[in-house]
């Protein structure tokens, strides 16, 4: 039986989906008089369009950028769930040897389903807040923000073209799929200690100037029901598609955990709080040379959120690392992630964050469940099937059960 509760989130998430579905039609109108955003590779690859992006909608901090002659498509796109991403090559007007010759662009995908929920949901509105007010103000090494455009239910982001960085190594979803190594995650979870380190203590109130409440995707307005509902319609079809990965017993933990899903959003969202990636797998990290020697950066922040730093390390671990690798060296690994705090001056408690990367071990798998459930949202297919088997391993080795039997 559905509780009250889930039927509010699945009506809000309804509503939200018919209003994201309803701009999509009135872009396309505007489309029509050419006051919409580009759709397409070929609508964006212009330079009046490249020009006046760079012109109107550059960041505060963006430095001014030569006016361009001539854009062209190297024929180079990207993986994405999501998104339509690709390269575009640029000339310019005079010499400019600081300018960069090719950037980086994501738009929305084609497949209006995954547009329309994307808006509903809204994690691309959390991407381009990222690129607008966050970017600049990280440590750690993330593309460079050129432009950042919304209107309607459409968004342009010109971004860095990080295979021009040296020693840039790019990682893609097969690569986490294959599963990486414990010297590279060690790596990775340096850089996520030194991204949570800079916001780590910070007040609500300057949380909210930074990162409002509105783009949370559980504490805005009507999300923890949205979310839960999500989770209780993603459960029937998840256990239907892989039996013998996401079982009865773990739909069924699943259903038990969307009883206590206010308790649970209290335990992941009370305390204190610092600045999350929020979907911090190996394919959204990035190696790159230093003088120090390689480092680790990190790209696509449409899961950023105030949360507890530990969020990040376990949705890396258990979606990274196979789990045999992952059981012998995840003690240690949180060990190395709340040292590398500890160096940049944060105190977390090694007991807590044991018991919140626990807590936190469903999130993980309330999100492959979601992606594989719901599978017209993204591509169904090994790698997914892969990141719903981890994440099983992962609430089974870390007791989730017991963890929800205590709530």
């Amino acid at each position: 039986m559905i509780d009250r509760a889930t039927l509010r989130g699945a009506f809000g998430l309804g509503a939200r989906a018919a209003n994201a579905s309803a701009r999509i039609l009135v872009d396309r109108v505007r489309e029509s008089w050419d006051r919409a955003l580009p759709r397409t590779r070929e609508q964006l690859a212009r330079a009046d369009v490249v020009n006046a992006l760079l012109r109107d909608h550059a960041p505060p901090d963006a430095p001014p950028h030569p006016p361009v002659r001539a854009v062209h498509l190297p024929g180079v796109d990207f993986e994405s769930s999501n998104c339509t991403n690709f390269l575009i090559g640029l000339e310019y007007e005079e010499a400019s040897p600081d300018a960069p010759r090719t950037l980086y662009v994501k738009l929305p995908c084609v497949d209006l389903t995954t547009r329309a929920f994307a808006n509903a949901v809204g994690f691309w509105q959390v991407e381009e807040a990222f690129c607008e007010r966050v970017a600049h103000r990280v440590p750690i090494r993330v593309p460079r923000v050129h432009a950042v455009a919304r209107r309607g239910a459409r968004f342009v982001l010109l971004l860095e073209d990080l295979g021009e960085l040296p020693g840039a190594k790019m990682f893609i979803n097969r690569d986490m799929a294959a599963g990486t190594t414990v010297e590279r995650a060690r790596a990775c979870l340096d850089t996520f200690a030194e991204l949570h380190a800079a916001f780590w203590g910070w007040d609500a109130a300057r949380r909210e100037a930074l990162v409002p409440t509105r783009l949370h995707t559980y504490l805005s307005r009507g999300g923890r029901e949205r979310t839960r509902a999500l989770s209780a319609m993603a459960v029937a079809p998840a256990h239907r598609q892989a039996p013998d990965v996401f079982t009865e017993r773990h739909a069924a933990l699943v259903r038990r955990a969307t009883q206590k899903w206010d308790a649970l959003v209290d335990t992941w969202y009370g305390g204190d709080l610092t600045l999350i990636h929020g979907d911090s797998h190996l394919a959204n990290c990035f190696e790159y040379s230093s003088d120090d020697g390689p480092r680790i950066g990190m790209l696509d922040f449409q899961g950023m959120h105030w949360c507890h730093g530990i969020r990040d390390v376990q949705y890396f671990l258990i979606n990274s690392l196979e789990p045999p690798l992952l059981a012998e060296h995840e003690e240690s690994l949180i060990d190395g992630y709340v040292a590398a705090l500890a160096r940049r001056g944060v105190d977390l408690d090694r007991r807590e964050a044991g018991r919140l990367y626990t807590a936190f071990s469903f999130q993980t798998l309330m999100v492959a469940v979601t992606s594989f459930g719901l599978g017209s949202l993204t591509e169904r297919d090994d790698t997914l099937r892969t990141v719903l088997r981890r994440s099983v391993a992962g609430v089974d080795r870390r007791d989730f059960a017991g963890f929800l039997d205590g709530l």
